[in-house]
């Protein structure tokens, strides 16, 4: 026998409050992780490290820098914003976390790379 405390319907909104802390921090961290992404690919195109992969993204670069991180931060925000709104399918929050992690690789990447970036900066 099971015994409930509290208001009908408590428990579930409990885990729906979860839930949605949980997707709300995804959506800021990836918010956040494109502009540091964006910072390391202006430093490492400055330096001649590396060239943008992405054609719509380098057009955008070919215009000015200001112009690259207002196009990128403006699509990604704009999935962000997407997933967010959709955030009661399943899909739109399995996609919302798996680009949180997928960002979280690539900040794991740049930051490897910072050694790199100093002694290139010393040069």
């Amino acid at each position: 026998m099971s015994v409930q405390v509290g208001p009908p319907g408590a428990m579930s909104y409990i885990m729906r409050a979860t839930t949605r802390s949980k997707l709300s921090m995804a959506a800021y961290a990836v918010i956040i992780l494109n502009l540091v992404d964006a910072m390391f690919t202006l430093v490492y195109i400055k330096m001649g490290m590396a060239t943008e992969g992405n054609p719509l993204m380098g057009q955008a670069l070919s215009h000015s820098p200001v112009g690259f991180m207002a196009c990128k931060l403006a699509l990604v925000s704009g999935g962000v914003l997407l997933l967010w709104r959709l955030r009661h399918r399943k899909s739109a929050m399995t996609g919302l976390f798996a680009t949180t992690a997928a960002y979280t690789c690539l900040f794991a990447y740049h930051l490897s790379a910072v050694p790199h970036l100093i002694d290139v900066a010393s040069r």
